[in-house]
């Protein structure tokens, strides 16, 4: 007996229709807007202070005559923050340590970095990530008895050193 030819299957194709197209498409566009979870470019970074002596215009007389927490803005001369606090005058840098931003200048007793939002203290110590380390302290001296204020931006000391 015959028997009828069975049709061949249609063969695979490998176009792909509109639907699939477009939600590759969108994973694939929503992959390279979100990216690794790291970070797409380099942040702003600030030149490194000069490595040295940097004389201020602040004398120490005057600047413990101030209010308590007063900070003066030297990041146009070296990168750093002169402070007085209730037991003395310190310089602090104003770069972040998490990848080298400059940081903005106080507010009330909190410096936040604009770059990633690390937050430090009035003293450097960490209060908000991503930052895990606390900013550096500088030797403060005077140039002369009563002179200006010197901050040595080569030498680093312990966070609670202060020149009474």
């Amino acid at each position: 007996m015959f028997e009828p030819a069975i049709p061949d299957p249609e063969p695979a194709t490998t176009a792909m229709d509109r639907r699939c197209f477009c939600a590759g498409a969108l994973v694939a566009g929503l992959t390279l807007a979100c990216g690794g979870g790291g970070y797409p470019t380099p942040p702003p970074t600030s030149a490194p202070p000069p490595n040295g002596p940097l004389t201020t215009s602040d004398t120490k007389a005057g600047l413990l005559a101030t209010p308590t927490d007063t900070v003066r803005d030297y990041r146009n001369l070296g990168n750093f923050f002169l402070i007085r606090d209730a037991t003395g005058i310190y310089a602090m840098t104003a770069i972040c340590t998490h990848m080298g931003c400059t940081v903005g200048a106080p507010i009330g007793i909190q410096i936040t970095c604009p770059c990633h939002g690390s937050q430090y203290d009035l003293n450097g110590g960490n209060t908000r990530g991503p930052a895990i380390h606390p900013l550096v302290h500088f030797q403060v001296t005077e140039a002369t008895p009563g002179g200006a204020l010197v901050v040595n931006t080569a030498q680093t000391v312990a966070a609670t050193t202060r020149l009474t």
